[in-house]
């Protein structure tokens, strides 16, 4: 176990899987006790985590529902006395045509990448208020700097959670709360794995400088900086991790 976040309460959204899980083990790994919020269970995560000595708490929470939120936060608090750090996770990515994208896709697309974000980040501000510190990490896409067909609705969210981070950066800065973003490139997970083809995934590889797919360890580095006291004078920022796709 490391101590970069030794004593800190971290929440992470849909961590039952994929990226989510990698980065629950690695901020417990470092210190931190972990909510673990998912519409799965994340029961498998926890395991991870006890397995190596860290503590956590999975619970069932759908993040387009404010009640689900609301209890959430509530139980971190009533199980840490306090929320240190929130990674907006949660998030799909439905591939489709704006003409074949109905009202019901669209408003699914943007009640768990956007209103969850939303949600998620007013449910845990005041008490950071309260403590005057704190770190709020999006999940973006490297997608919102390439617009990349055949997926408006996704890569509208994912650049209005940029958005949100830089307006909330400026309102919360007076309370030593930071509110970054982590932008991925076309990342392995079992999502990745089953929704995308051999040939479109490495048509990404090609783009990259780096060239190899992309993995979610590829990212904890980010991470750990965003949630740690060494990213204390940075905020409002994206950091970009896709293997140089997006470098023009």
């Amino acid at each position: 176990m490391g101590i970069r976040l030794e004593g800190a309460v971290a929440i992470v959204t849909g961590a039952a899987a994929g990226i989510g899980q990698v980065f629950s083990v690695a901020l417990a790994a470092e210190g931190a006790r972990v909510i673990l919020a998912d519409i799965a269970s994340a029961q498998q995560t926890q395991a991870l985590i006890e397995a190596a000595g860290g503590e956590a708490l999975s619970l069932i929470c759908d993040v387009t529902s404010e009640t689900d939120i609301t209890a959430m936060a509530d139980a971190a608090l009533k199980k840490y006395g306090k929320i240190d750090i929130l990674v907006n996770n949660a998030g799909i990515y439905p591939i489709a045509n704006i003409e074949d994208t109905d009202m019901a896709l669209w408003n699914r697309i943007i009640g768990i990448n956007l209103t969850g974000t939303f949600l998620a980040t007013r449910s845990v501000v005041p008490t950071m208020k309260v403590a005057g510190k704190g770190k709020i990490i999006n999940i973006s896409s490297g997608t919102f700097f390439m617009g990349t067909p055949g997926l408006a609705p996704y890569v509208a969210t994912k650049g209005a959670v940029i958005g949100m981070a830089r307006s909330l950066a400026a309102e919360l800065g007076d309370f030593n709360i930071q509110v970054n973003c982590i932008a991925p490139g076309l990342t392995t997970t079992p999502g990745v794995n089953n929704g995308m083809g051999e040939a479109m995934r490495d048509g990404v590889v090609m783009m990259q400088a780096n060239k190899r797919r992309e993995i979610p360890e590829d990212m904890t580095g980010a991470l750990l900086f965003l949630a740690s006291s060494d990213s204390d004078f940075m905020t409002g920022q994206v950091m970009l991790v896709d293997g140089g796709a997006a470098r023009s």
